[in-house]
């Protein structure tokens, strides 16, 4: 892979495969991604479900906005709030279910996106929620009910895939506890571009000397076009001083770098 490095600001810092809950399992993952080229503008996939019960399990399904916004949590909305909602031309042909026991079933659903649309990633999600709540008790006796409710991002992509610009938008040092072993870079990135990047950070340090000594890295996150995600770097067997170090963020095409100092005190 031909990879861009490209360098931000300097900082300085002082020290879903197989998913289940309940009865109801996703056997094919939380994210589905379509590439749509050409003329038809239209895609189709399934959500293969499975009843892991010995009992029938009835099912909701519904279309909810996957809403972000920098530096707040992310959230589910009904309404539709930005250009690239993929919502009204997102299509399922269920609203419920019955699962039968241990039955697995494909969820079908279709993409039709406008020929006029612009290029870039459109996306929601399809909640797929038990009808019935879920009945447990606290230590003391009392009675809970929760609702088993997942959130399966589609994705679709329209037009040649270009590589968006990724932005650091604050770095900062965080300690969980007084363990050394615990403690972690906390980076916030925004993407500056029309399509959505599954992103990967990563930290590579320096001694004094200029010798490469460690790499951390982050789970992978996706960012979405103009929002921003939060990428957690653990920091594991660092002796106290200062230490230089490069971030490093890849979203599978380019990579954007920015200076750091680090300090553990």
């Amino acid at each position: 892979m031909n990879h861009l490095i490209k360098w931000a600001l300097c900082w300085t810092i002082i020290l879903y495969s197989l998913t289940g809950f309940s009865n109801i399992l996703i056997l094919n993952g939380l994210t589905h991604e379509h590439a749509i080229l050409g003329e038809s503008a239209q895609a189709n996939g399934v959500i293969k479900l499975k009843n892991d019960a010995d009992t029938p399990v009835k099912i909701l399904i519904y279309k909810q906005e996957y809403l972000l916004a920098c530096g707040q949590e992310s959230n589910f909305s009904s309404t539709p709030t930005h250009s690239y909602s993929l919502t009204r031309y997102l299509s399922s042909p269920l609203s419920e279910k019955t699962l039968a026991p241990k039955e697995e079933f494909d969820l079908p659903y279709s993409i039709a996106l406008p020929q006029s649309s612009s290029n870039g990633s459109y996306w929601s999600v399809i909640m797929i929620e038990a009808a019935d709540p879920i009945t447990s008790s606290d230590p003391s006796g009392v009675s809970i009910n929760s609702k088993v409710r997942y959130a399966i991002q589609i994705i679709a992509n329209k037009g040649a895939f270009e590589s968006p610009k990724l932005s650091f938008l604050d770095v900062r040092y965080n300690t969980k506890n007084q363990q050394l072993s615990n403690s972690q870079v906390v980076v916030s990135l925004k993407n500056e571009g029309r399509f959505s990047a599954k992103t990967k950070v990563s930290l590579e340090i320096y001694n004094d000397k200029g010798e490469k000594i460690k790499i951390f890295e982050s789970l992978s996150r996706r960012i979405y076009q103009g929002k921003c995600n939060t990428f957690e770097v653990d920091i594991v067997g660092l002796h106290k001083g200062k230490y230089e170090g490069i971030l490093i963020a890849d979203n599978g095409t380019d990579l954007f770098a920015s200076n750091l100092e680090l300090s553990i005190e």
